[in-house]
Parts: C-alpha cells; structure tokens; sequence
C-alpha cells in the first residue's frame, strides 16, 4: 500500500514539476474541444433559439389570401379541414404614416386571437378605437414615440376612409412580430415604392372591409413540432396540398357572391338615382358582366415571411462550415498532443527501468502516464466544452443580431459533441502514453536504465552536392545536420505549421470567397438596374401609361422584355430545386442586361435555339453537361426535357436561359412577357425610391426590384458571416501559438545536453538561441509553403461542403490572404521563439551534462 501511495504521489509530482507541458497539452485539447463543439453547436443553437420564439408568440403554419377577400363562406371552409387547430380570419391594409413617408402593413388586432402573437417591447396592444401599436423598427430609428398622433394616408384614388372608422390614431406601444424576423425588410406592399418600412396593428373594430383580407391556419400535429425540423416542413406541406384542396371551389363561390353584390349595387343605385324608367334586368346583366375575372386563391407556409427561410440558411451555412473545418482544427491539435505525449514517456525512460528495478508491474507504471494524460485531456475537455458551449453560440449569434429581431440566443448542451470531443481527447492523450510506455516496457530494466544511444552520424544528401555544401558556413552545416538527423522531429514541426497556416488561410479565404459574390452577381453577372414585374391582366390604358412613363424618363438607357417563369428541377438523388426560366424577348440584347460567360475561360455563351444555357451550380447539383438533358416540372408537376446547349457562371438561386423559339419547342406555347429589365446610369437612392413609387402606382407594374437593394440586402447578409470567418481565423492563430510552443518545447527539452555542450564550448546566449532558431526559422517557412498549398486545398473542401443548394461561393483566395496567413504564423513563431529564449538562458549547464551514471 505505501509503494502505491509513494507511486500516486510521483504521478502528481510529474505535474507540479512539469507545468509548462501539462499546461500545453491542456491549451491545445481545450482549444480543440471549446472550437469544435462551440461552432458545431452554434447552429443548432440559432435554430432552437428562433423556433421556441416562434412557438411562444405561435406563429401560424399557413396564410391564406384571395384577390378578393376571403368571406364567411371561405372561413366556413377553411375550418372543415382534417387536423385544424385554429383559424384566425384578418384584417390588413397598407398605408402611409402621416407625412413620414413610411409604408405600413396595418393589421386587425382582437383579444381573442391566437396566432401570431405580438412581443411588446414597450405600452400596451391597443385595446380602444383609435389606439395604434407600431413596429419597434421604428422606435429603433427614432421615427415615432408613444402618444404620437399617426394620420392615415392612402395612394391617388384609395381613401383610408374606405378601409377604417377613423384615419387618426395615437401611438399607445410599439411591439415585435414572429411574421418579421429581420430587421429591415417587412415585404412587398401594394402602395407606394412596392415595400413596407413597417408593421402597425389597430383594434379590429377600427376596420371597415366588408371581407377579410387572409386567415391564418394552425393544426393540431404541428402543435408539438420544431420548426424547421423535416418533420414539421413535411407536416406543413401536406397541410397546404390539403387546404389548396378544401378551397378549390372557393374561387367560382366567390364570383358568383361578387357578381350578386354588383347587381344589388346596381340596383340600388338605380332606385337612389330614380332610374326605375330603365330595365332593371338590363342593369343587373350589366353589372355582372363588369366584375373581374376568376378570383385568385393564395395558400403559402411560414416561409412566406421575410426573413423566416434566410434566417436558416445563415444557420446551414454554419452548420456546413462547421462539418469540416472544426475536423481539421481538431486533428492538428490531437496530433501535436500525441507528439508531447510520446516524447513525454521517452524522457522517462530511466524512471520506468528503475521502477521495473524495484519490481513494479507494468500497469502500474503505465499508471503514472495514463494518469497524466487521462487529468490533462479530461480537464481540458470540461473547459473545452464550457467555453464551446457558452462562448461561441453567443458571439456568431451576436453577429446575427443587426440583422434579426429575435430574443437572446438558447444555449443548450449536445452529448453527442461532448462524447466525441472527450473521446478524441483522451485517444489523443492516454492511448497515447498507453502505446508509448508499452512500448518501452518490452526492453528489460538494464537497458531503460541506461540512456538511448544518439543517433549515429551520417552523410546528409545535401553534402552530395559539393559546390552547394563547401560554401556553407560551419553553422550552417551543423544546421542542415540537425535537421535531416532528426527526421521525425522536423516533419512533425513542418506539418504541425503547415496545418496552423492552413487553417488561417482557410478562414481568410472563405472571407474572400464570400464577400465577392454579391459583386460578381449583383453588377457583374445581373447588369440590369431595375426588375419591374408585370401584371398578365393589365388593361390597354393601364400598358400605355406604363410605356409612356418609361419613354419619358430621361435616365433610363435601355429596356429588355424578359419572360420569368418559376420551376422546379427534379432527378432522383438529388433534392429538388427551383429554377427560373429566362426568356429575353431580343436575345441580341441580352448582354447589356445579363452577362453569360464561362467562369473559368471568361468566354461568353450565347443563346441557341437548340438548347438552354444553364447556371453553374445547377449543372453541379444535377452532374449535368452541355449536350445533357435535365427536367423540369411546370406548376402542374408536368416534367418537361429541357437539352443543355451550356453552362454559365452564377452566384445565387438556378436559372435557365432560353431563346424564345426553343421555349415554344419545348412547352408548346408562345412566351408572355411579364417582367422588364431597366437599365439607366449615375442616379442615387432618392432618385430610385422616387421612381419606384412611379413605377409602383402604375396599374400594370406588380412589383418594382433594384438591383442596388438586393445586392445590398445580400451582401448584409454575407458581411454577418464576418464574426464566423474571425472566430475561425483567431482560434486558428491561437492553435498555431500552441503548437509551435509545444513543437519548440520538446525540440528544445530533447537536446538540453547538446546546448549545454556548446554553452560549456564558449557559445554566447544569443548565439545558442540562434542555433535552434536557425531550425525554427527554415521549419516554420517551410511549413508556411506546404500550409499555403494545403490551405488552398482545404479552402475548396471547405467551400464545397458550405455551399447551400442555391448558392456557389467563388473559389478565390486573394494574394493578401496569403501573406496575411504567412505573417500571423511568423508572428507566433517570433513570440515562441522569444519564450524559448528565457528557458535557454536557464539552462544549467552542469546539471544538464552529469552523467546518468
């Protein structure tokens, strides 16, 4: 029992004594674990944080709209649907905001409504008539405060009258919506510029609308689901498939109540005009045949709402970026932890022979090693895995909070990341020393007991060259020696470097990669200032004020009809896509508006009618080539062949470009152009916003887009993974100061008898310093060539396993990531060495050169 005791006390002895070395394998574990579970937890994170906002403020599943209203008899049959839990029928309407300017998306509010509830951040939801509760986007920007009076205001021809009891309200809260997300972006609005600034919720007594304008459906199976999960999307979907069905005679329902209103209409205007003398037959028949066409019926889930869809694609893009480059981070520091753990047993090796002397078993020896390692990778895990868990989520989803509303981050534990982390942690540590001191212990104790025999001197292949090697300085030489004597020393050294340089010059070029789409796309590839879209049934009145409107703007350069039709691409494996057909009406004209080249060549393709251009990252979904055929499905789910005559560089969403000819030969009709392209040059913001809102109260325009805004709107998207691109850069500078600490440590404890032998020689402190220095130096540069090479080769796994379906990052590295990535690796290798210093001041000489004996 005492020779236990005295064995267990050598065992933390061995850590007091060695604390710079336990303290390395304990920095290089955590930063392991704490990056690999901190950045593949934090998407998860992002998704639970905003699903639990969204079961808390119980966001709809499904929102119904129809061109006209949705009446009694519609929510009469939307609540005849199997599974439904809940149907809440609306209000909404949008105005302008007194003078301000600001469009609002104005929605009914009553005590009794379930869905989507409203996060008050400051007053109280509005309970009296003329009592209004605004966006806190607006509160935010200063824009309104509580108790301001707020007048509606509608477009030429729309009076607010027509909507509301009273176009005055006071401000009495401000609140958060579950329908928007983001900060800036409230959707599309049928007034005004065609965007909303803001949201506002009124009492729904203060409505007069004779119909309700949508519905919002929850069901009963979804109640217990996660959104975002497969489960739930497929849940949803069904749903939708069955309340498209429920409401399919809805529509011709619909007419026939509108057609009856018009001729009560008629009618009593009749008798009110005194115009009894006049059939009323004649009248009614007239009435009825004014009323518009066939009443549309829209039934769309919650990706719908801006911002919902986005906000998990940021969290994929993480998550992709998390399967990879944590694996690697990971396996650069498991292999430096196994270096210090071998070296670790073979410093001990006079130790074990003596223990082996005395009589100890081989697994109790091994003890003191397993001990040693199991404490320093077990330690470093737990820290690990409190930082990773805690520190990360928190800063990436900061990153994200200018751009959502959304509550605090939920941080949760994942057992799953902590076994694997544990367990790669300890297979680094403890079955390292397990392997390692087995491996000493099959020599008997007579031999453990003396040192290990130095290498023997050999001829290097570098004192073959004669002309090279007699110009060398004796140094030099003796360099070049220890280099190529210590194979295995200098190979851990160039690789440990290599993988730290990679791993930085991943990060920075995934920062490359991804700030340079929204400039390749949005100005290089999509040339167009403006996307107008069309109304199909726009009247003749309503197409030749547009054209004269477009005539008479002076700034506008160029136009270009283009049929925009959506599909979606199918082949078995592979998840389905949606993909817009492009159809130009002028195909000579289409290179002032969309530039269609190949990516790698810069050649540019050009439309045939013998096939279809297709974007890149389709091609690659799909492994289809020019001379290929790839399907796609109609609104019908009718599939059509489409032969792919080329493949054209593109960035964001899948589009297939096709002369006009080849889309009558394929669909069978001729194309209807229902969206213009708008160039024009050197206008500003208030320029653009004052001729959206031209552009918008024209009866045929649906929808005004410009290119400035989604460019924008992308690139703050993409700027939000900068905080994600900068942990991964300064956890992979952190990586390679342990490692080249922990590398030099051991190059430096390995040879303390050869410095001290050249100390005793007449070697100055400096000079001992630069001997090793000199190893350092070409090791470290030689690592940061390999880690240049193999960072380019990791950046395209990267990039490859990151990229959504709908998004291709550009496989570029600027030249500046190259040196950025060389000289922060200089930098740590200049600190390290610095440290090094110091401990070889201290080396004591005579200690160092005693005799085992």
């Amino acid at each position: 029992m005492m020779k236990k005791r005295a064995l267990w006390k050598d065992v933390f002895r061995e850590i007091r004594r060695t604390k710079a070395r336990f303290l390395s394998i304990f920095a290089i574990i955590m930063l392991g674990v704490s990056f690999f579970s901190g950045i593949k937890s934090a998407g998860p994170d992002m998704l639970d944080t905003a699903a639990t906002y969204y079961k808390d403020l119980r966001l709809m599943d499904l929102r119904v709209q129809s061109t006209y209203g949705l009446s009694e008899q519609g929510i009469k049959q939307l609540r005849g649907i199997p599974g439904l839990q809940t149907v809440q029928p609306v209000y909404s309407s949008d105005v302008f905001l007194g003078d301000s300017g600001l469009i609002a998306k104005v929605y009914s509010y009553a005590d009794n409504n379930e869905l989507n509830g409203y996060k008050l951040t400051a007053g109280h939801l509005p309970a009296a008539p003329g009592e209004i509760v605004l966006d806190e986007h607006l509160r935010e920007q200063e824009k309104f405060k509580l108790g301001d009076s707020i007048t509606f205001g509608g477009e030429a021809g729309e009076k607010p009258e027509q909507s509301f009891r009273t176009k005055t309200y006071t401000v009495v809260g401000f609140a958060q919506s579950p329908q928007y997300i983001e900060t800036a972006n409230r959707g599309t609005s049928r007034i005004g510029k065609g965007t909303a600034d803001a949201f506002a919720v009124i009492p729904e007594g203060d409505f007069t609308l004779p119909v309700y304008t949508e519905a919002y459906l929850s069901f009963k199976d979804t109640a217990a689901e996660t959104a975002y999960t497969p489960v739930y999307d497929t849940l949803v979907e069904r749903h939708l498939t069955e309340t498209e069905e429920a409401l399919k005679d809805y529509p011709a329902q619909r007419l026939e109540e509108l057609k009856a209103e018009a001729v009560a209409a008629a009618k009593q205007a009749a008798v009110q005009q005194g115009a009894q003398q006049q059939p009323q037959q004649q009248q009614a028949a007239s009435a009825a045949q004014s009323q518009p066409e066939l009443p549309k019926v829209y039934v769309a889930d919650r990706t719908i709402n801006p911002g919902y869809a986005e906000y998990k694609d940021n969290a994929d893009r993480l998550s992709a970026i998390a399967s990879a480059f944590p694996v690697f981070f990971f396996l650069i520091a498991a292999l430096v932890s196994l270096t210090t753990m071998t070296r670790m047993v073979e410093e001990q090796r006079l130790q074990i022979g003596t223990l082996k002397a005395l009589g100890y078993g081989a697994m109790d020896i091994m003890t003191k090693f397993l001990v040693y390692g199991t404490l320093a990778s077990l330690t470093a895990s737990i820290a690990g895995l409190a930082v990773g868990f805690t520190f990360f989520p928190d800063l990436i989803y900061n990153a994200y909070s200018s751009l959502y509303n959304l509550p605090d981050v939920i941080k949760s534990f994942y057992p799953s990341y902590a076994v694997i982390s544990i367990v790669v942690a300890l297979i680094c540590t403890t079955m390292t020393a397990m392997i390692a001191s087995r491996v000493e212990l099959r020599s008997n104790a007579s031999v453990l007991m003396r040192p290990k025999a130095p290498k023997s001197g050999q001829r290097i292949m570098l004192e073959r060259f004669k002309f090279l090697w007699t110009r060398l300085s004796f140094v030099q030489k003796v360099t070049a020696r220890n280099l190529f004597r210590y194979k295995q020393r200098m190979f851990m050294t160039v690789i440990g470097v290599a993988g730290c340089t990679a791993l930085i010059l991943t990060g920075f070029g995934l920062k490359d990669s991804i700030g340079s789409i929204a400039e390749r796309q949005f100005g290089g590839i999509m040339k167009y200032s403006a996307l107008v879209a069309l109304h199909d049934n726009a009247t003749a009145a309503d197409q030749a004020s547009y054209k004269e409107l477009i005539e008479q703007e002076t700034a506008v350069t160029g136009t270009l009809n283009v049929l925009q039709e959506a599909t979606t691409a199918r082949a078995k494996g592979v998840n389905d896509q949606e993909v817009r057909i492009f159809v130009p009406s002028d195909t000579a004209e289409l290179a002032s508006f969309v530039n269609l080249k190949d990516r790698s060549t810069g050649k540019p393709r050009v439309l045939s009618d013998e096939g279809a251009v297709i974007t890149e990252k389709l091609a690659k979904l799909y492994d289809v080539a020019p001379g290929g055929t790839l399907t796609l499905l109609d609104s019908n789910n009718e599939p059509f062949q489409i032969k792919v005559a080329a493949v054209t560089e593109n960035y964001v969403l899948h589009y297939v470009y096709m002369t006009p000819a080849y889309y009558t030969k394929v669909f069978g009709k001729e194309p209807v152009y229902n969206t213009q392209l708008l160039n024009y040059s050197g206008k500003d913001k208030e320029w653009e916003s004052a001729f959206g809102e031209k552009l918008t109260a024209n009866g045929q325009v649906a929808l005004v887009s410009f290119s400035s805004g989604v460019g924008e709107a992308f690139e703050g998207t993409m700027d939000s993974m900068d905080i994600v691109i900068v942990v991964l850069i300064v956890s992979a500078a952190a990586l390679a100061f342990v490692v080249l600490y922990n590398l030099t440590n051991i190059n430096v404890s390995e040879r303390v008898r050869e410095l001290s032998t050249i100390k005793v020689l007449g070697f100055y402190d400096k000079e001992v310093t630069l001997y090793i220095y000199r190893e350092n130096i070409l090791l470290t540069l030689l690592g940061i060539l390999s880690g240049s090479a193999l960072g380019v080769i990791l950046h395209r796994f990267v990039l490859s396993t990151a990229e959504l379906d709908a998004t291709m990052f550009a496989p570029l590295i600027k030249w500046q990531s190259y040196i950025y990535a060389a000289l922060l690796t200089i930098l740590f290798s200049g600190i390290v060495m610095a440290f090094m210093h110091i401990k070889l001041k201290r080396i004591h000489m005579i200690e160092a050169l005693k005799s085992v004996e």
